[in-house]
């Protein structure tokens, strides 16, 4: 289970990221999940409160994400104590959550449904 740990709002983008961690005992795929502020939710919104992780990182329990407002590559690294962290970007040249007062919740995917290819059946 994928958990927002920490924010750090800041009025500049680079500088300002969310931490999240894998609390769960399995590795957990980000692919999928959402950072969303209770105000995208509010005002249907999602495009300026909102990030949508798209790249396939396997995080493993207890490891890291950090999600920064600003712009860079996504990459793993290593922390002083020898633990994972994965850097992921919303590649965003403003800062997003220090415009937003309200809550975060981290959306992760339940349910995954895809149409079967034509000329397939079920036996």
């Amino acid at each position: 289970m994928i958990r927002i740990v920490g924010v750090q709002r800041n009025d500049v983008a680079e500088q300002e990221f969310v931490l999240l961690q894998n609390q769960g005992s399995l590795r957990m795929n980000v692919k999928g999940h959402a950072i969303v502020s209770q105000d995208a939710l509010d005002n249907n919104d999602l495009g300026s409160f909102a990030h949508i992780f798209n790249e396939e990182a396997l995080i493993p329990p207890g490891m890291y994400v950090i999600l920064y407002s600003g712009q860079g590559s996504p990459k793993w690294s290593k922390t002083k104590d020898g633990g994972l962290v994965y850097y992921a970007y919303m590649n965003r040249t403003s800062p997003v959550w220090d415009r937003c007062a309200s809550p975060l919740h981290v959306l992760s995917t339940q349910h995954t449904y895809s149409e079967r290819a034509p000329g397939l059946l079920l036996r």
